[in-house]
């Protein structure tokens, strides 16, 4: 029996928590490196122009691989500075990414559904912060970012995801912030669809594959034009 036969979504979600937690656990050693590395190195003084330097072999066949300056590198180094900030960004896009290859499928295949109706509002949020990471260089925008089940109010400019916001997101994950659920059209709309012109079908299924619109069951723009045809249509008949 194959895999996807002997899985079921609560171990999926098990092993998908354990995952994330796993996660969590390498954020807080990173960062907490990064900050201890750099308070030794703001015990001694340095000028401004002073370089610390990354190395390998150097008792041996010493071989420099980076440098920074030292002021630079303790100043980013702090809680609060780009250093742990960048791994927290990038280790939540890695969450994304596993989410949307990997466990999604694995958690639809399980419930005898297709992924691309498989809706989990807070992936839908990381989604969101990923997309502001990859595509806006980590810029919020001046509207904000609109979520669904984190409460968090990011302001306007550089994205900053500190340490409370990674254990908050984590904290959603092992509780009941996960809320997964199937998208289905209603009888009604699966009646109508069948009553659709091929052009019609296409726009509609179009409109639901772009990112949050199936999540919160926008209606499709196009809905009252097609029940206007078809009262037509109708009409005409009688």
């Amino acid at each position: 029996m194959s895999k996807q036969h002997t899985e079921t979504v609560q171990s999926i979600m098990g092993e998908f928590i354990d995952t994330f937690d796993e996660y969590l656990i390498c954020m807080f050693f990173a960062t907490s490196g990064i900050r201890d590395y750099g308070e030794k190195l703001a015990l001694g003084s340095f000028s401004d122009d002073h370089q610390t330097w990354i190395g390998s072999k150097l008792d041996s066949n010493p071989k420099m691989h980076a440098r920074i300056k030292t002021v630079e590198c303790i100043e980013k180094c702090k809680e609060g500075g780009s250093f742990s900030n960048e791994i927290r960004k990038s280790l939540l896009c890695t969450m994304y990414s596993l989410w949307d290859e990997l466990y999604r499928h694995r958690v639809a295949a399980a419930s005898n559904i297709e992924a691309k109706n498989l809706v989990c509002p807070l992936m839908g949020d990381l989604r969101k912060i990923r997309h502001c990471i990859i595509h806006n260089k980590s810029i919020v925008p001046e509207v904000g970012i609109i979520f669904e089940v984190l409460d968090w109010q990011l302001s306007p400019g550089k994205l900053e995801i500190t340490h409370e916001h990674f254990l908050d997101f984590n904290d959603a994950v092992r509780g009941s912030g996960m809320k997964i659920r199937s998208f289905r059209l209603s009888p009604e709309m699966e009646e109508l669809f069948e009553k659709m012109t091929s052009k019609e079908r296409k726009n509609f299924e179009d409109f639901y594959k772009i990112k949050g619109n199936k999540e919160n069951d926008v209606e499709w723009p196009g809905l009252k034009q097609v029940l206007k045809r078809i009262e037509q249509v109708r009409s005409s008949t009688k």
